[in-house]
């Protein structure tokens, strides 16, 4: 699995991802018995969010290999395909794209973007479900903030929480109203990073990790405040 974020404010979005991509192996038994080891091989490099030539982001989470090989390669070739093509085209073009390669695939997507249209520009955030082939609208007319993935950690953070004999604790919510830009990276860097340290005390797979690579968009350019790079 994967957690990915992005946060829609009045300046931009904000789009982030780990870089943990976690293997399973599926073994059947002389009984019949199917058993399967998680997490028997993990890589910390692989990219989660991608930019388009035309400024449109896109964060993946879920099935992340097809034909037994990475999404990511797969992602890459369908930007090259749809260079020139806006967040609405993209949107709608992304869940034939992948279910011709895999009828059955179950990835996530968040694409988030601009549209240029007389001289003003509006902003655009979907979340994409393969599975269901279900394409969610994002509300962006108040600032706020979607995540994905495995966002167990995050959601025992941020919602109400109630003690064993019922009191309610206090509630500090998260005042994403009054983000800024630099508050809405500092957020996404919290949140996944947060995951990540608390994974690793938690007798369970280690599904995210590795560094994390944060992507701004605004309506007249897109760049990276975070982006890993292949090394020697």
């Amino acid at each position: 699995m994967s957690l990915i974020i992005a946060l829609h404010l009045g300046e931009g979005i904000i789009m982030a991802s780990d870089s943990r991509t976690t293997f399973c192996t599926t073994i059947t038994q002389e009984d019949g018995t199917i058993v399967q080891n998680n997490g028997v091989h993990y890589s910390d490099s692989s990219y989660k969010t991608f930019l388009t030539p035309k400024g449109v982001g896109i964060s993946t989470c879920g099935q992340a290999s097809i034909n037994n090989k990475p999404i990511a390669g797969y992602i890459e070739s369908f930007i090259n395909e749809h260079k020139d093509d806006d967040i609405e085209a993209i949107k709608d073009a992304i869940i034939p794209y992948f279910k011709t390669l895999s009828p059955t695939i179950d990835t996530h997507f968040i694409i988030g973007g601009y549209i240029n249209s007389e001289k003003t520009y509006e902003q655009k955030l979907y979340r994409v479900l393969t599975a269901t082939d279900k394409i969610e609208t994002i509300d962006t007319n108040i600032q706020g903030a979607i995540w994905d993935g495995e966002i167990d950690v995050l959601s025992r953070i941020l919602i109400t929480m109630c003690t064993k004999e019922g009191r309610v604790l206090p509630d500090y919510p998260i005042p994403f109203n009054h983000f800024t830009i630099q508050d809405a990276i500092d957020f996404a860097k919290y949140a996944i990073q947060t995951t990540i340290d608390t994974m690793k005390f938690q007798q369970r797979g280690k599904t995210v990790g590795g560094p994390v690579d944060i992507l701004i968009i605004k309506p007249d350019n897109a760049f990276w405040i975070a982006r890993k790079e292949l090394h020697k």
